[in-house]
């Protein structure tokens, strides 16, 4: 015990407190959820497993790696045990509110809006662009952990996980399966993907097991904060992987995954994020 308090960072509690949260979920909804025993063993040997890496991270060079990189590791657990809850205590998706909010903004669908750019070619190459949401934040995670700046990756990790709970719950309060679902007159207009977009779509649709994870977009709040928190540290970077941020952002679009309110809710927490985070890690001295 005396080894948590010794090692316990700002970013294990938001972690910690996620996955609480999500247990209580569960145990409080136990006859609805399927498979509600595995989830419960699966979050108690989550919060031991953390606790675990906290107390003996000076251990070995192993441990104190996994220390630093257990959020991204569960985080992939927790995504998709949101896709054996989110449907069972909130079947009601909110699609009708997002695709009226984007009409609002935009007039029409967005996925009308954007299927100009919907090219062959174009669309292979946003397709890759949409799986660096999977590789951006090991990206950072490692950068820093490289370079031993602890306090850094505290804060890194800390915007990061604070991040993806927001969204997470988001998909359990406002659950929405996106326009390639929800709207069945895109199926007379279909994507005009190549050989990429035909192998890796189909698999992507078929790993995610959680289809209500729509709003906020996490695909564009998490990597638009990787460039935030780059931006800060080392510009060029963040200048580098831009590019693959802002290709991404319009994937989400182009591809039909996302509203254009999710797009700009994930820019929106992506920003109050990184602020939050900065002022609780960095405040600004009151000059005398």
């Amino acid at each position: 015990m005396n080894k948590i308090k010794e090692n316990i960072r700002l970013f294990d509690y938001v972690n910690l407190a996620f996955y609480l949260f999500m247990l209580i979920i569960v145990v409080f909804y136990r006859d609805s959820v399927p498979l509600a025993s595995v989830m419960i063993v699966m979050y108690i040997s989550i919060i031991a497993g953390t606790l675990l890496l906290v107390a003996f991270e000076h251990t070995n060079r192993v441990l104190r790696m996994l220390r630093y990189f257990y959020p991204y590791i569960f985080i992939g657990f927790v995504f998709e045990s949101l896709g054996f809850i989110v449907p069972y205590i909130n079947p009601h998706n909110k699609d009708p509110i997002l695709i009226k909010i984007d009409r609002f903004l935009l007039g029409k669908d967005a996925a009308l809006v954007f299927n100009f750019l919907n090219i062959k070619g174009l669309v292979d190459y946003l397709q890759i662009s949409y799986l660096a949401y999977y590789i951006l934040p090991a990206v950072i995670i490692l950068y820093y952990y490289k370079k031993n700046k602890i306090k850094r990756l505290s804060y890194t990790l800390f915007a990061l996980s604070l991040g993806y709970y927001i969204s997470y719950l988001g998909y359990i309060f406002l659950p929405a399966i996106g326009p390639r679902y929800s709207l069945s007159y895109l199926s007379h207009i279909p994507l005009n993907g190549g050989a990429v977009f035909k192998v890796v779509h189909p698999i992507l649709n078929q790993l995610e097991h959680i289809k209500q994870d729509c709003f906020p977009s996490g695909h564009t709040e998490i990597s638009l904060l990787v460039f935030l928190l780059f931006y800060e540290e080392n510009k060029k970077i963040a200048l580098l992987i831009l590019p693959i941020v802002l290709s991404l952002i319009l994937a989400t679009l182009v591809l039909r995954y996302h509203y254009f309110a999710d797009v700009i809710s994930g820019i929106i927490v992506a920003f109050l994020v990184y602020y939050i985070s900065k002022a609780i890690f960095y405040p600004k001295r009151k000059q005398i």
